[in-house]
């Protein structure tokens, strides 16, 4: 007969055989899930390394194609062998500049409900600062200020903004 020490241990590997065996349960491919995380770590790498592949592939096409850019354009941007392009145009010189004022609270006039203040830096005018007078508004501006507005390309192309930063009217007399 059977010792209680030997029916425990038989049950207990009965159990084990029976769920390892069973392919009815929830948890029936659970003895398979080393081999199954290998597999998708596997599939995970995979797909980095070929997404790595292919962004280098593209970088380097870019980089040929920019570099055959550069080598087909003469100094001034135009093709050296296509006669058709016409060839770049100057930039326009910048508007001549506002005369320069001395400014004093008491006697220097300037156009605009804000007239105490630089419509560019947002500082208040003190006494003796320079200050340009726009000849078509009169909106007045420090002379540092204006001078860096007017003198600020507003495209690739270069164009300059040749008008008033409060008003929009143009920075040349009328």
């Amino acid at each position: 007969m059977a010792t209680p020490e030997h029916a425990h241990a038989g049950r207990g590997n009965a159990t084990a055989t029976a769920i390892a065996t069973n392919r009815w349960g929830p948890y029936s491919g659970a003895g398979d899930f080393a081999g199954n995380m290998a597999i998708i770590l596997a599939s995970l790498l995979a797909a980095l390394a070929l997404a790595l592949a292919l962004h280098a592939g593209v970088r380097c096409l870019l980089r040929r194609r920019r570099q055959r850019q550069r080598q087909g354009r003469g100094v001034d941007g135009a093709a050296e062998g296509d006669p058709e392009k016409p060839a770049v145009a100057e930039p326009a010189p910048p508007p001549p500049l506002p005369p320069l004022l001395v400014y004093s609270a008491s006697g220097t006039r300037l156009a605009g409900a804000a007239a105490h203040e630089c419509a560019i830096c947002l500082a208040e005018f003190a006494d003796g600062d320079a200050v340009r007078a726009m000849p078509a508004c009169g909106h007045g501006f420090h002379a540092r200020c204006i001078e860096r507005w007017l003198a600020v390309p507003t495209s690739a192309a270069g164009s300059r903004r040749p008008s008033c930063p409060t008003c929009r009217a143009p920075a040349a007399p009328p």
